[in-house]
């Protein structure tokens, strides 16, 4: 009998029992943990080329809008595609008919001028997110296939199709896949080694037990065990793996929540410092300005600086994209702006210098809108360049009416300087006692309500045609109160910004202050 108790299967031992199943738990837990990092990885990097290449398609449509309202569209968008094909390898071609459909953009020159009839054997319907609005996004194993139309005034007299190649997509889900595989085996060895080794030290006690046991069973009566020590063994590691499970998923979740929270906290201060908290407008004249981010951390920028006692700079962003990325270029735009404004450099200057900056140094999705211009209270006559942003109002107080004006030039950090700086203009405005300048970001124009109707620009004219007379801050808060109860209950789509600058003619009453 002492025999039998003395000895037992390699199988049957505690210790075994425990090796193995660590090594199944870690396997089971590290394989699911690996899979789950790998089909999530693979949905980001999907989403983000799909967002990527209807950004691309649309910014590739909006620059070919100019050319294709000319007679001969093609000398400009032949050196246009040909620069895109050859920036990024993923873009396998580019093609912009005009509205009857005939080629006037690709890079092969014998193919302008002829028919383009759609080809999507073998592509299936893609759906992306706010992006892709006004396009249609096709795929196939290998390649991606967008199309968009070019408009013009609402109008579209054009469309561009786009081919991506998924070459860098798949390389990068290989990548991603290989580096779980090494990563998860390393932990699973790692894992293994350490468990080989706090199994050892556990079984110390295992093992004074089953000495214990054999000396009091070969008679030693003296000997004492203390049963509780077998129950308390298991106990602890019933309740300590419990707790430890509890502990560790809830410290993890509390360190990402803090994390999260500090970086957003820090990044809110950052942004604080970034925007204007005193605007004095010159004598004379009155400045009204509004900002407000549709998330924690916005991409819109603006800026009110004084350069000496008869100027003034005004500036206004629109980064592409929003959170800490969209803020990281806004502090960049931010910086170069001070500098640039204190050398007294001209608008177009200043926007070309940027346009330099942030093409080295932006990824290829994302781009900058940008205003920049310089106020002379002297003669009240605003000078200034536009690149890629909304148009500007300009309210006539001896006409009492609004109008857009629409100006030239690309978006920053998306288009080589020589063909940048060809289409950026300067334009100069003087202000009349009771004329009006309006600056505004597209979060304004593009909010939208319950039954997806958007603000638009009429709305925003038709304000202006009634309120500007009172000035910048009147015009401002208005707008800003039309635009909230126009969006009802409907969260913030975007950043909102807005920045007026007004000659001052009299004080309203306040019957007139609340007249509409």
């Amino acid at each position: 009998m002492g025999e039998r108790i003395g000895h037992f299967g390699l199988f049957h031992s505690l210790k075994t029992q425990m090796v193995f199943g660590t090594m199944l738990l870690l396997g089971i837990t590290i394989g699911s943990i690996s899979y789950s990092l790998i089909i999530h990885e693979k949905m980001i990097l999907k989403n983000e080329i799909e967002r990527s290449v209807a950004l691309h398609g649309k910014n590739i449509a909006m620059s070919s809008a100019k050319a294709l309202l000319r007679p001969d569209p093609e000398f400009e968008l032949y050196p246009l595609i040909d620069q895109i094909i050859k920036r990024s390898t993923q873009v396998v071609s580019v093609m912009v008919t005009d509205s009857e459909g005939l080629i006037q953009g690709h890079h092969i020159l014998q193919k302008i001028g002829k028919p383009y009839r759609e080809d999507l054997i073998g592509y299936q319907p893609v759906t992306v997110g706010e992006d892709g609005e006004g396009g249609s996004l096709y795929q196939k194993y290998d390649s991606y296939y967008f199309v968009t139309p070019v408009r013009s005034l609402d109008k579209e007299i054009g469309k561009v199709y786009l081919v991506y190649s998924k070459e860098e997509f798949h390389r990068s889900i290989n990548r991603a896949i290989m580096i779980t595989l090494i990563c998860a085996s390393a932990a699973f060895v790692l894992g293994i080694t350490l468990s080989l080794i706090g199994f050892r030290m556990i079984s110390r006690p295992l093992d004074i037990l089953i000495a214990g046991t054999r000396s009091f069973g070969e008679g030693n009566l003296d000997e004492r065990i203390e049963v509780r020590t077998k129950n308390e063994l298991r106990l602890l590691a019933e309740s300590f793996n419990e707790m430890a499970t509890k502990i560790s998923a809830a410290q993890t979740e509390l360190i990402t929540k803090e994390r999260m929270a500090r970086e957003l906290e820090i990044a809110r201060e950052i942004q604080s410092t970034l925007l204007p908290k005193n605007v004095s407008a010159p004598p004379g004249f009155e400045i009204g300005h509004y900002y407000r981010s549709a998330t924690e951390v916005g991409g819109d920028y603006l800026d009110v600086i004084p350069i000496d006692e008869s100027k003034t700079v005004l500036v206004m962003a629109d980064v592409s994209g929003k959170g800490v990325p969209g803020l990281v270029v806004m502090g960049m735009v931010k910086i170069m702006v001070q500098e640039f404004a204190t050398k007294g450099l001209s608008p177009k200057t200043v926007i070309n210098r940027l346009n330099s900056s942030l093409a080295k140094t932006t990824k290829d999705n994302m781009f900058v809108t940008f205003f920049y211009g310089i106020f002379d209270r002297d003669n009240s006559e605003l000078l200034f360049s536009n690149a890629g942003h909304n148009p500007l109002v300009i309210y006539s107080h001896s006409t009492g009416a609004s109008r857009f004006l629409k100006m030239s030039g690309m978006p920053l950090g998306i288009m080589p300087e020589k063909y940048f700086s060809e289409r950026l203009m300067e334009y100069r405005c003087r202000l009349e006692p009771g004329d009006l300048v309006l600056q505004y970001t597209d979060g304004l124009n593009e909010s939208r309500n319950e039954t997806g109707e958007r603000f638009k620009f009429e709305r925003i004219l038709g304000i202006s045609d009634r309120q500007a007379g009172y000035g910048a801050k009147k015009l401002v808060s208005t707008l800003i109160e039309t635009e909230q109860e126009f969006r009802g209950p409907m969260p913030q789509a975007d950043d909102i910004t807005l920045l007026a600058l007004s000659a001052t003619v009299r004080q309203p009453s306040n019957k007139e202050q609340t007249g509409v």
